[in-house]
């Protein structure tokens, strides 16, 4: 095996460390929380944290991809990273600023002002996590430092959930935790870049500033979009249908959610690499693939055995749902490895934004007519549809694309 493949495995295990604590955590806490708070009230807390997944998904703007890519092309040059580092860090907390006042406006409506601490605390946790420089780390192929900062954070969030939240009265104290252990990580991160002199800061031009966000702008709708009709399930499901409703959804829909975020993990691992290699991307592909229908077979065979272990109440409904929506998994996994990890490394960021924002957008309408009427079943035939269609228009572009690239 290469050096450079040897690389990616390193890379992948240093965030499975980091994300596997972060799968860890979920997979803890979802049964617990569930059980803990009562079905409706972890139904308000979905809703709440829906909310905050629009403004968080805003505040990042896709640096996940797009800074990681400009930090990994300028790694060999220290005054260019600190100039990158400098813009990007900047861009990112104005941006974060912005949104953060723009939340305040939310609290016009008196069903989410009388749920104050609630909400207050989700934006506490959107800030520090959208403000954490995890797109350094990666892009220097730094992964262990995000490891020992999260893991840290992670399993202290962990601890202080067990200790402190036990019934319904408390649900304002799971995201003013997430909150307070991002912050944790947040400093430690600030440590590390400084300590380890990894980069420093110069003082950024506003023209730089504006060209990060013009860089970012096609990471930010690829990322943005699919936000906009998988988070909406949950703010629509809670508008017409109720807490009770958004909490049997968002019990199932995070099982799927946590093995989805394995793709992200492989491509976030495997990115900055392919910036500077794209002949790797047949390599990951075939993994990817390999690993997401393996994992949507599992899990749509084992539901009715490990469901009633993480759940006691709406097995039935939850088992049924899972299994539904088992087939997003090898479509996530196959539409990454085809998206960000080939098509917007190889020049055509717009192909894939146009793909993701189209079908995005389609989800999103269909939504509004579907979800009233169909409630949970129907939120996850907009999910699973949706991928589907993300996942054929990327294949078709990228058979489209490659005599062209063969040819050049």
């Amino acid at each position: 095996m290469s050096l450079v493949k040897i690389n990616i495995i390193k890379n992948f295990i240093y965030l499975v460390i980091t994300k596997g604590v972060d799968f860890l955590v979920p997979v803890i806490l979802l049964p617990y929380l569930v059980n803990a708070l009562g079905i409706e009230q972890f139904g308000l807390l979905s809703f709440s944290l829906a909310i905050g997944v629009y403004f968080s998904s805003l505040m990042q703007y896709g640096y996940n991809i797009s800074a990681v890519r400009t930090i990994a092309r300028l790694r060999d040059d220290n005054y260019q990273l600190a100039v990158a580092f400098s813009e990007l860090l900047t861009s990112s907390v104005l941006i974060c600023l912005f949104f953060s006042l723009c939340f305040m406006f939310i609290f016009l409506v008196e069903e989410i002002y009388s749920q104050f601490y609630l909400y207050i605390s989700v934006l506490l946790f959107v800030l520090m996590q959208s403000l954490f420089p995890a797109w350094l780390f990666q892009g220097l192929e730094k992964m262990h430092y995000i490891a020992l900062s999260n893991s840290l954070c992670k399993f202290l969030y962990l601890i202080s959930i067990l200790y402190w939240v036990h019934s319904s009265d408390d649900t304002y104290l799971v995201p003013l935790l997430q909150g307070i252990s991002w912050a944790i990580a947040l400093l430690i991160a600030v440590i590390i870049i400084f300590k380890k002199k990894l980069t420093y800061f110069v003082l950024p031009t506003w023209r730089g500033i504006k060209e990060t966000y013009r860089l970012g702008w096609p990471a930010f709708v690829t990322q943005f979009a699919p936000t906009l009709y998988s988070n909406s399930m949950t703010f629509i499901l809670g508008i017409f249908h109720g807490n009770v409703v958004v909490g049997v959804y968002s019990a199932a829909i995070r099982v799927i959610e946590i093995l989805n975020a394995l793709a992200f993990l492989f491509v976030n691992a495997a990115l900055p690499l392919l910036s500077r290699n794209i002949t790797l991307h047949k390599w990951l592909k075939n993994i990817m693939i390999v690993v997401g229908v393996s994992l949507g077979i599992i899990v749509y065979f084992t539901s009715e055995w490990f469901v009633p272990m993480l759940f006691s109440e709406h097995i039935d409904k939850i088992v049924m749902l899972i299994k539904v929506a088992s087939p997003m998994i090898p479509l996530v996994f196959c539409r990454l490895a085809y998206g960000p990890a080939y098509l917007m490394l190889i020049g055509e960021e717009k192909i894939y934004k146009r793909i993701v924002f189209l079908a995005a957008s389609i989800g999103f309408i269909a939504a509004w007519f579907i979800i009233p009427n169909w409630q949970v079943e129907g939120a996850v035939f907009i999910m699973l549809s949706t991928s589907l269609l993300m996942t054929i228009l990327t294949l078709v572009s990228v058979a489209r694309l490659s005599p062209h690239i063969k040819k050049g």
